[in-house]
């Protein structure tokens, strides 16, 4: 009995260590489109997610020292709470994103023309 209340001990406490979710997606920018264009959507994106209430902030990471093989990609990485937030943000986001006249169907069509995911990863942060 003592194992199990110190491993759930042990596995509550691990998790209120982790103070977010990051987000982080590997994408490459399309013809025609610059990295100014995709900082703008991302202060739009951002600007939606507050006025609709979403717990999710976005900003761009653009590579300084690289490897050649990376050269040309950026870093989209969003910040949600944690996990458990972060799936129900996502799903609520693409829901919207799917009716044509939504805020957010409109990023989503700005952001198709500018930009290709090449990888998305999840971390929890500390």
């Amino acid at each position: 009995m003592k194992k199990l209340l110190l491993t759930v001990l042990f596995l509550t406490l691990s998790a209120l260590a982790f103070s977010g979710y990051k987000d982080v997606v590997k994408m490459k920018l399309s013809d025609g489109c610059s990295m100014q264009d995709i900082v703008e959507l991302k202060d739009d994106f951002n600007n939606v997610m507050k006025q609709n209430g979403y717990d999710y902030q976005a900003e761009i990471w653009m590579p300084t020292f690289y490897p050649e093989e990376v050269a040309g990609f950026f870093y989209w990485v969003g910040t949600a709470p944690d996990l458990a937030d972060f799936g129900p943000e996502f799903t609520r986001y693409f829901n919207e994103a799917t009716k044509g006249s939504s805020p957010e169907a409109k990023l989503e069509a700005d952001f198709n023309k500018c930009r290709t995911e090449v990888s998305r990863s999840g971390f929890q942060a500390q």
